[in-house]
């Protein structure tokens, strides 16, 4: 009787965890809600440090060299749902920008990258330059 209670504990933790995927890119807003800040604070933990994404600006990143800017919207849908929808991890990673940099950028706080293979600083300093422009 224990094993099955605790088995099914299992199974309704899980499903309550995959429920939360689907407010994941409802809207183009570079600002997060509750469910993408959880994605991303517990994606990034081991990467992020003290950066918590709560109430931050986030500019979206793909592509082989980081040269795609792309929606919020198109980010969770294009890049994190496939494979988090089949228990997948997608590729993910944190790039802060310095206050000169957030300042260049038209005020975001970080950009995240998802299938970026080499991301250089003069690739960062296009995406900054391009997100100023918006």
């Amino acid at each position: 009787m224990r094993s099955f209670s605790i088995t099914l504990l299992l199974f309704l933790t899980i499903n309550l965890f995959a429920q939360r995927y689907d407010s994941l890119g409802v809207d183009h807003l570079p600002t997060l809600n509750q469910q993408e800040l959880d994605f991303l604070n517990t994606s990034l933990k081991n990467f992020r440090d003290t950066f918590d994404f709560a109430n931050k600006k986030i500019a979206f990143i793909t592509s082989k060299n980081g040269s795609s800017i792309i929606t919020k919207q198109n980010y969770f849908l294009n890049c994190v749902k496939p494979w988090t929808d089949r228990g997948a991890t997608p590729q993910i990673s944190l790039v802060r920008l310095s206050p000169t940099e957030k300042l260049k950028s038209g005020g975001y706080d970080a950009l995240v990258l998802s299938w970026v293979i080499l991301f250089t600083n003069k690739q960062k300093k296009k995406v900054i330059e391009e997100l100023g422009k918006k």
